[in-house]
């Protein structure tokens, strides 16, 4: 009853209204982290809350100017950065597939053979959502039967993914998680799901499709590939189709250049790049589309983060 009493004058300024109150607490969180979870979730806490917190943020932004950024490179640069990106997200594919795909602990290599339906769960829940995004914008997925996922990790997304649509194909840059969505889809029963390897971009044999879906990778390259995945995929795409993609489009203190990045010690670790809003609006503009939906969609938490959700539908031929 003191855990429950402390954190709510810490958490939202005031004693709890009753010991029924504190007992419901207490009987629904089990330790101090759900009790805490339990409290911050709640639609008091974002109100107390939310102005000690976002003003100084919102402060800082609005003396920010546009990061510089380079999305045209040489092939050979390009060739580069796909490289190491590969590197990187291969070894995390032979190591911790599913953690890389989602950091939490009951994924880990350890950990996720007894949590496989919860992870397959989160993947049937994330097409949830974007059905009912689609419906409240009058979009019905029978009218677009060629569906690409760009980053399909697993086949955490894809299978269900196929549900949605006649045939989905899906790329991802990692062999090892490659072989694990084949191992998902054939377990699945989904015969209408293909799969490839992304070798090189700018060549990439995307088919033509009516839908495109990517979300949770393209932050993880630099913007000029992030820029030339957009182009390759979107460009496939038919009159009419329609592309759902996230992407971050603000980081507090993001700087980048192609230089000065190639120059680097490579990392082993994955890495967070963002595309400016701008770019993202150019890019759709430049392959004849017309934004229907843009909105911070919290896929990758922290106020000194935007990652915002692009869905757009194609209106002309370039």
């Amino acid at each position: 009853m003191e855990d429950v009493a402390a954190a709510y004058r810490l958490l939202l300024g005031r004693a709890p209204e009753s010991d029924a109150v504190v007992a419901g607490h207490l009987a629904a969180a089990p330790d101090i982290g759900a009790l805490r979870d339990r409290i911050m979730g709640s639609a008091e806490f974002q109100r107390v809350a939310y102005g000690p917190v976002a003003t100084p943020t919102i402060r800082r932004a609005a003396g920010y100017d546009p990061v510089p950024m380079e999305i045209e490179v040489s092939a050979k640069d390009a060739e580069r950065m796909l490289a190491q990106v590969r590197r990187v997200w291969t070894a995390l594919g032979q190591e911790k597939p599913y953690f890389s795909v989602l950091g939490e602990k009951r994924f880990s290599p350890a950990l996720v053979e007894a949590n496989l339906e919860a992870f397959g769960k989160t993947g049937r829940d994330e097409i949830e959502v974007l059905k009912r995004r689609l419906t409240a914008l009058e979009i019905d997925p029978a009218d677009h039967p060629d569906a690409v996922e760009y980053g399909c990790g697993v086949g955490r997304v894809t299978v269900p993914l196929a549900g949605l649509f006649r045939k989905v194909t899906g790329f991802d840059i990692s062999e090892p998680h490659l072989e694990l969505a084949q191992q998902a889809a054939r377990i699945a029963g989904r015969r209408n799901i293909a799969l490839a390897p992304v070798k090189d971009i700018r060549a990439l044999d995307v088919p033509q499709h009516d839908f495109f879906y990517s979300r949770m990778v393209l932050h993880r390259n630099p913007p000029p590939l992030q820029a030339q995945i957009l182009r390759r995929c979107l460009g496939r795409m038919r009159v009419g189709g329609i592309a759902v993609f996230q992407l971050l489009t603000h980081l507090e203190g993001y700087r980048y250049d192609t230089a000065a990045w190639l120059a680097a010690k490579p990392v082993e670790e994955p890495e967070v790049h963002v595309l400016r809003q701008d770019i993202v609006f150019g890019i759709l503009k430049e392959l004849g589309f017309q934004p229907l939906h843009v909105a911070r969609d919290h896929s990758l938490p922290g106020f000194d983060r935007i990652s915002t959700q692009f869905i757009a539908r194609r209106v002309r031929l370039d």
